[in-house]
């Protein structure tokens, strides 16, 4: 059998991963709690048993050659499913852990999950953080694969996640019509009432807004949309002007509801979203994210 495999130790593998994540010596030496010297010959004998410059210096960053890219992904889930089956043994134990689980979430989960999902935590793992991003139209695999994300909270149907990704129904919540208390709206809404009216866009690509446009046109109606915005954070002021309407998230517009003089009104035909978790598969057994889903379906048994 040829020596090369035998020749690269698991501290250079880690190395190696680093670096393709930093980019950068000193950053990697600062996530590994290494000397830059310890990482700089490390990747020196990676660059020398694998007789390839690996990576190479540009005016901002150390850029991956063609061998290392080739590397970069069989490596991050040789060390991934090998963290996975340490933390298995090791166990998970919320009340002494120390960690930081991260998600990608849209803004409707932000702002009305994200605060229960950190009183939980806080209290069932005081020493654990969250750490929160916005979601986007991406597949997420590459993110979830190396870490950088622990699992994605998207929505079923949306079509832009990785279909190697595992995925889980969430909760469902039905889309409702938010407006101004003076308007004196009716109760329920239909299409043709809705289009009366000058609309707030919540999100330029977000799944809920689609599924309204199309609901709209199976009706035969279509409506303005008067503003764009990337939140709902702009929603009540907008809405104050009785200039707009707003199709939402029921869980958005109970909140806003309770704090702002709005009114949230049901649509004639039953609408709702559908949240799903998403995550790799190589980490699927990790004692952690049992837990941390468990955690996360606590959440959504209050919300749905």
């Amino acid at each position: 059998m040829d020596n090369l495999f035998q020749r690269l130790d698991l501290n250079l593998l880690r190395v190696f991963d680093t670096l393709m994540q930093s980019r950068n010596v000193t950053r990697a030496a600062e996530r590994l709690n290494l000397s830059q010297s310890t990482v700089s010959h490390a990747l020196s004998r990676l660059r020398q048993t694998l007789n390839d410059p690996l990576f190479v210096m540009t005016r901002k960053e150390m850029r991956p050659t063609e061998r290392a890219q080739a590397l970069a992904a069989p490596v991050r889930q040789a060390l991934a499913l090998l963290e996975q089956g340490v933390r298995q043994v090791a166990g998970f134990d919320p009340g002494h852990a120390r960690r930081t689980f991260r998600l990608a979430v849209p803004s409707s989960i932000e702002y009305c999950a994200v605060p229960l999902l950190v009183e939980l935590l806080h209290s069932q793992a005081p020493g654990c953080r969250l750490a929160v991003t916005e979601l986007v139209d991406s597949d997420y695999e590459e993110d979830l694969a190396r870490g950088s994300l622990d699992m994605v909270v998207a929505f079923a149907g949306a079509g832009h996640l990785s279909p190697r990704l595992l995925t889980r129904p969430w909760f469902d919540n039905a889309l409702v019509c938010l407006a101004s208390r003076t308007l004196g709206l009716e109760q329920e809404l239909s299409p043709q009432a809705l289009a009366t009216w000058v609309h707030v866009c919540t999100s330029t690509w977000g799944h809920s807004q689609t599924r309204v446009e199309s609901w709209l046109t199976s009706r035969g109606v279509s409506r303005e949309i008067g503003v764009w915005v990337s939140s709902f954070a702009a929603l009540p002021g907008l809405l104050a002007t009785g200039r707009y309407l707003a199709v939402v998230p029921e869980l958005i517009a109970r909140d806003f509801c309770h704090y702002y003089p709005l009114s949230q009104h049901s649509l004639d035909e039953p609408l709702a979203t559908t949240y799903i978790l998403a995550q790799h598969p190589l980490t699927e057994f990790d004692p952690a994210l049992i837990w941390f889903r468990q955690l996360l379906q606590e959440v959504g048994e209050q919300l749905g």
